[in-house]
Parts: structure tokens; C-alpha cells; sequence
């Protein structure tokens, strides 16, 4: 969309260098001597360039809009159309890396549809795009299930922990593979070695609820039994739950049921559902109004902030929170799919407003609520 508010695709020219693959930008022609990925020089107009250059790079981009949205190292890949897109930026507000669309679960709302093909290859991919990003920051891992690659998984976080020791990990994950008491050791392991938190969903305290939602029966009790064994070894757990109305007045059980049963958890994360992927097509179903819900919202977060669950509120504008619960909320949507409606223009709270997805204009989107 072209009022997001980083662009993170562009549509390269025939002249330019369109090859499909993984690719560092360089906006110098300064020789970079540990090269994990092929590197492409980006100018902004037709400027003399070195004799030096085949030696170098593989190519050259010339594209002003894309030399003023990146920063020298950022990584890329290209498609087999000539689309170019940033996949890791120094700009971004957060940076994420798919690394399987493989995966167990079958998620109602999954932005993200799994495809059954082996696609290991995205996994090394990644793991040359980390090591050449060389960023000191967080990068989220997505997919998809990334642990279902087991032994490959371990020589990924391997990888990271020798190639880009300052770069911090957040891997979403459902939670099933630590279920396996032997593979979680290894990670945790692996967790001592690096910085690293494991994103994993838990949307009931009600088997059914959880493998309904999720798709996938009994998922609530590989998850549960894995998240036991990820706390007890120490692997530090961000707990994520999707309000939904076959779920949103469950969310203070949920919290009780947190504080009982798993160690480790450095956060709950309470995530406003986002109208992408397989959202759309049950979204009658699955779509619930904070106002709906609003009073079992503030008995949650409250409750997970007196036990020190940390609770935080995702991809709420915070027109559609109580005053009581907007210090909670983060700006926690990606720039590149992340706008603010018209209605926003004049709200005194925008610069602290985490806006809406761009995914959601049309029949998904919801009002801004005037705030007194």
C-alpha cells in the first residue's frame, strides 16, 4: 500500500540487476572482506562507477525511491518478476524472517497458510541473511512451525550464535515441539549460548477451545506439556493469546492458568486479530469487538500485571482501549504494513498510537472511536 509508512517492495527496471535470490545492498562500493551473501550495488542515478566493479558486486540497481528507503547492508531478496523486497532493515521497527511455511497447526486465523513442500532451504537462507545483517538488535523468526526442522533448527541457532553473536532472537513457535523433553534441552542449551525468546500461543484453558482454534487435535496438550518443559529448562516464553469471540471472556482463566503451571514466561501478550491470511475468510466468526469483551480485557491485564506476567496489549489503536489499559499497549505493528487512517490526522494520541493494519481497510476495518 502506498500510504504504509515504510514501503518494503519495489519493482525493479529491465536494466537493472534482477536475478532471483537473497542479496546484501551496498550503497558503497567499500569492500566488505566476510561476505555471507552475494552483494548488490544500489546507486541512486547514473554515476561512474569503478572498473572494479564485476569484482565486487553481481550487479547494479539504479532506483532512487529504494536508495532513499535503505541503508548500506540491508538485506533483500528478489523474486522471479524483478520485485524487489527488504527483508531486514535498519529503518524497520521490527525486522522478521520467514523461515518454514511448514507447519502442524492449522490456525483459523493463520496470516501466514502453510504449504506441505520441504523448504529448508529458507532456513539457511536466513541464517546468511542474519550473518550478513550482523544486526544489534532483535529479529523475529517466523513461519509457519520453525522447530519443525528439528536437528536443522539446533544448527540454525549454531549458526546465529557464532556468525551474529549480537543479535537478539524472538521465534514464534506453537509450542508442541518442546513437548519432546530431549530436542527442548538442546535448545535450552543452545537459549544459554544467545539471546532469545520463544513467542508460543495459548488461546484456552480448554482443550477444545485451543485445538478448535488452532486446528489441530490435541495441540492444547503438546503445547501445554511443552511449555512445562520449555519454563523448566530455563527457556525464556513470551505467552501469546488472540482475543476471538470463541475465546476473549476466557482471558483471566487463561491468566490464572499462566501464573499456576509455567515458569519463564517474560511476557503476556494479548493480540488484537489482524485481518490477513485465513482471518479473512472466518472472520464473522472469529472478529470480536474490544467493547465486547472490555471488562474481561481489564481483569486480565490486571491480574498479569500483579502476578508479573508483564502484560502487553499488540495491534490495539488506542481509541479502542479504556484509558485504564492504554499504558499497555505497544506500537508493535511493522511499518511496512502499518497506516493511520484519515480519521487519525487530528488525534492529539497518533504519535503514540500504534494505527491500524493495513490489511483491515474495507469490511474489515474498524472505526477510530472518538477519545475525551
Amino acid at each position: 500500500m502506498s500510504d504504509v509508512l515504510r514501503p518494503d517492495t519495489f519493482s525493479l527496471n529491465d536494466d537493472d540487476f534482477t536475478q532471483s535470490g537473497y542479496y546484501q545492498l551496498r550503497k558503497s562500493e567499500r569492500i566488505i572482506e566476510t561476505r555471507f551473501l552475494e552483494q548488490i550495488l544500489l546507486v541512486d542515478d547514473k554515476k561512474i562507477i569503478s572498473e572494479q566493479l564485476s569484482d565486487n558486486f553481481v550487479g547494479v540497481i539504479t532506483n532512487n525511491s529504494l536508495y532513499n528507503s535503505v541503508e548500506d547492508g540491508d538485506i533483500v531478496t528478489i523474486n522471479k518478476f524483478g520485485q524487489l523486497r527488504v527483508i531486514l532493515s535498519r529503518r524497520a521497527n521490527h525486522n522478521t524472517l520467514l523461515v518454514t511455511e511448514r507447519c502442524n497447526n492449522r490456525c483459523l486465523f493463520c496470516s501466514q497458510p502453510p504449504r506441505e513442500e520441504r523448504d529448508d532451504w529458507l532456513l539457511t537462507y536466513s541464517a546468511q541473511a542474519l550473518a550478513a545483517f550482523d544486526f544489534d538488535g532483535e529479529v523475529g523468526i517466523s513461519g509457519g512451525e520453525p522447530l519443525l526442522y528439528g536437528n536443522e533448527f539446533l544448527n540454525f541457532l549454531e549458526f546465529i550464535a557464532k556468525h551474529a553473536p549480537k543479535t537478539k532472537l524472538h521465534i514464534l513457535t506453537n509450542g508442541r515441539a518442546f513437548s519432546d523433553l530431549s530436542f527442548t534441552k538442546q535448545i535450552a542449551i543452545r537459549s544459554r549460548q544467545m539471546q532469545i525468546t520463544f513467542g508460543v500461543p495459548l488461546y484456552s484453558v480448554k482443550p477444545s477451545v485451543h485445538d478448535g482454534l488452532v486446528g489441530a487435535s490435541g495441540a492444547y496438550s503438546e503445547t501445554v506439556l511443552g511449555m512445562v518443559n520449555a519454563g523448566n529448562s530455563g527457556i525464556g516464553m513470551e505467552v501469546r493469546f488472540i482475543p476471538t469471540q470463541l475465546n476473549a471472556f476466557e482471558l483471566p482463566m487463561v491468566v490464572e492458568f499462566i501464573s499456576r503451571v509455567f515458569s519463564s514466561v517474560v511476557q503476556l501478550s494479548i493480540m488484537n486479530l489482524e485481518a490477513t491470511g485465513w482471518a479473512k475468510r472466518n472472520w464473522l466468526k472469529l472478529q470480536c469487538d474490544t467493547e465486547q469483551y472490555v471488562e474481561k480485557l481489564k481483569e486480565g491485564v490486571l491480574s498479569a500485571d500483579i502476578m508479573g506476567l508483564n502484560p502487553t496489549l499488540f495491534n490495539f489503536p488506542l481509541c479502542h482501549l479504556p484509558d485504564s489499559l492504554r499504558s499497555y499497549a505497544v506500537k508493535s505493528i511493522s511499518d511496512w504494513k502499518n497506516y493511520y487512517p484519515d480519521e487519525c490526522s487530528l488525534c492529539q494520541l497518533k504519535n503514540s498510537c500504534g494505527g491500524y493494519f493495513s490489511s483491515s481497510r474495507g469490511k474489515y476495518h474498524q472505526n477510530p472511536r472518538r477519545i475525551i
